[in-house]
């Protein structure tokens, strides 16, 4: 991955916090970076001078290697809990993340069928409601 991508348009300044919120394009939203950076973070962008440097300017956009399908892919389910009525589950992805995902997010995974024939379920609904320790 590049130490730094973009040029990306400063859509608001906090100077204050010396901080500043960019224009983001889907791709990365759609992987949930946050719009506002610190100024330690940002780089102005020169543009190139193509009398001086013919073709220097790159024009192509980092390629973050989604798949086929974009969806990230699961390791495994680590565990579960109930808030009410409500399911999570506890995932940890292929880049060593782990995260709480809701029941509805997980139902046609691989790994919940893992996870359901580990505790000796066949249903989510048949998962046990006690408390995390």
């Amino acid at each position: 991955m590049p130490k730094f991508i973009g040029p990306y348009a400063v859509v608001k300044s906090h100077p204050a916090q010396s901080r500043y919120e960019i224009a983001l394009p889907s791709e990365l939203k759609k992987r949930r970076i946050h719009p506002t950076f610190h100024v330690s973070r940002l780089r102005p962008h020169y543009r190139n001078n193509d009398a001086l440097f013919p073709r220097r300017e790159v024009r192509t956009f980092y390629d973050f290697g989604d798949d086929e399908e974009g969806e990230w892919r699961v390791d495994e389910i680590l565990a579960h809990q109930w808030k009410g009525r409500s399911l999570t589950f506890l995932v940890k992805w292929n880049l060593g993340d782990t995260t709480w995902e809701l029941a509805a997010v997980c139902d046609e995974l691989e790994a919940l069928d893992q996870y359901l024939a580990l505790l000796g379920v066949d249903k989510v609904e048949l998962l046990p409601r006690r408390n995390r320790q």
